[in-house]
């Protein structure tokens, strides 16, 4: 059955998780270990898991319309379940100090409890018809802002229970996100009329205008050298360049015959390759847009490609396919070189040591493979993980770890010596990774899920830097770091290419 929710405690070693057969169960970060549960006392579904400040504590909330109160050492109930929804429980939020604890139901309310005696607070909101989609305090603590199922958004005085701004108008669909900025000065929601807005939070003005894009689904970027332009690839069979905020292509190159999946540029930042479904791999001149010499064919027996990298030295291109085989070609001849097996099911990622002497790829079963870069290429480890996709998988900067995005929402890091996990399963996303990609001096992990936020991680400890960076209204499939490494950019289905800053996670 589904796992509903996971939650890292405060200090990072444990993982509390949510389940359908109604159970919580509590992990050993650094051994997996089951060491508390399974704790049974719901009796539906438990769909989400929050750990008090100072993790002493579990709140669960369940389709079994109650919240309770564990103690996070014994598994034991602390009071009876706290009772009050009338529907399904989609959503808990804890106050910054964490004294109130914030619940969102189908049954179209908002409630707050108090969390040390689980007594309902002053209020429970009555909102409008339809789900409650997402709700989250301000960083103060005293508001509280919620997304509905009539596009509308609304942000209520936590302490009184008033609605104070809104209902905020512009969606034209279901708000399905709805966060604060850091300073609290901006609200940014996503809707499924594949929009993002910005809106003032003390005047629910809105902030620019949507962006707009592609015509379909947008699956990869890359950033020039130079940190000039913006390349994305798209369903639409184009690949464009984008030179400020608003969007305005640059440069649209139009040459495959079908959906363009993957795009990186060659070293010097003048050509470009792409690869498709029409099962060929090219190569562009971005300056006047036209391609250079002869169409590489992927082969294999056709489905997305989902995989593309290219050696720092610029001489090899190296492409996935659905067969399972990574295959190698010379940048210059445009010549196949190699086919290399080892992954039983379709490849989905692959990247290339910093010293371009490894490279790792991963697969649709939870494989990973890490092998050298020589012409039989050899391999150094097979890593099974779990089951399901590994969407994405980088090398640190330094070579010596290897980041993995999951379609278990979790990220990992491995020691590529050994091929040991070091690092995670790190929670926090609740759709699949996507993107992984590190900062420059490895310090940090960045994370794109199809939950429409990027996260900021420790990569020593794992911990999350700050809130999530919210925006983006549909699955986010890709990032690229600025040369400089102050900017990452993101795309998402939702049409739109986005800038954030690094330090801060503010928009650009």
């Amino acid at each position: 059955g589904d796992v509903n929710s996971i939650c890292f405690s405060p200090d990072g070693t444990k993982l509390a998780s949510g389940h359908d057969d109604n159970m919580i169960r509590v992990f050993d970060v650094e051994s997996g270990d089951l060491i508390l549960g399974p704790i049974q006392g719901h009796t539906h579904y438990v769909y989400s898991v929050i750990w008090s400040l100072d993790g002493s504590r579990l709140f669960t909330a369940s389709w079994d319309l109650s919240i309770r109160s564990w103690d996070s050492e014994t598994g034991e109930a602390i009071g009876d379940p706290w009772m009050g929804h009338t529907n399904f429980i989609n959503s808990l939020s804890l106050s910054p100090d964490g004294k109130k604890l914030a619940s969102a139901s189908r049954d179209k309310t908002v409630r707050f409890w108090d969390t040390e005696s689980g007594d309902p607070m002053k209020h429970a909101i009555e909102t409008v018809p339809g789900d409650v989609n997402s709700i989250c305090f301000s960083p103060d603590g005293t508001k509280l802002a919620s997304g509905h199922d009539d596009n509308m958004i609304r942000v209520f005085d936590v302490e009184n229970g008033d609605l104070i701004l809104g209902p905020i108008q512009g969606h034209t669909h279901y708000v399905y996100s709805v966060i604060w900025s850091l300073d609290g000065s901006r609200l940014f929601t996503a809707s499924w009329d594949r929009s993002i807005r910005l809106w003032d939070s003390e005047t629910g003005e809105a902030i620019g205008d949507p962006w707009l894009g592609h015509a379909n689904l947008i699956h990869s970027l890359s950033l020039s050298p130079d940190g000039t332009k913006l390349a994305s690839a798209s369903s639409d069979k184009t690949v464009r360049f984008w030179v400020d905020l608003a969007p305005q292509p640059l440069l649209t190159i139009s040459g495959h015959e079908k959906t363009v999946w993957g795009i990186a540029y060659l070293p010097g930042g003048r050509r470009l390759v792409t690869h498709s479904d029409d099962k060929t791999v090219r190569i562009w001149d971005v300056e006047n847009g036209e391609q250079d010499g002869i169409a590489m064919e992927r082969g294999g027996s056709g489905g997305s490609p989902q995989g593309l990298a290219v050696t720092r030295d610029g001489q090899r291109i190296l492409g996935t396919g659905s067969d399972g085989v990574l295959r190698v070609w010379d940048a210059e001849t445009h010549q196949a070189i190699a086919e290399w097996a080892g992954h039983e099911s379709r490849v989905r990622c692959v990247d290339i040591s910093p010293d371009d002497q490894l490279v790792a790829s991963g697969n649709t079963q939870g494989r990973i493979v890490i092998r050298e870069m020589k012409e039989d290429g050899q391999m150094k480890h097979a890593i099974e993980t779990v089951p399901g996709d590994v969407n994405s998988i980088r090398f640190s900067p330094d070579g010596t770890k290897l980041a993995s995005g999951h379609d278990d929402n979790m990220i990992r890091v491995f020691d590529v010596e050994s091929g040991d996990l070091i690092l995670g399963p790190i929670q926090g996303h609740t759709h699949y990774v996507y993107s992984v990609i590190w900062s420059l001096d490895g310090s940090r992990l960045f994370t794109a899920s199809w939950d429409h936020s990027i996260r900021l991680w420790d990569s020593e400890t794992g911990e999350a830097i700050g809130d999530p960076w919210m925006g983006h209204t549909g699955f986010i499939h890709s990032l690229s770091l600025s040369p400089d490494g102050t900017k990452l950019a993101s795309a998402s289905r939702d049409g739109t290419v986005r800038f954030w800053d690094t330090e801060s996670g503010d928009p650009i």
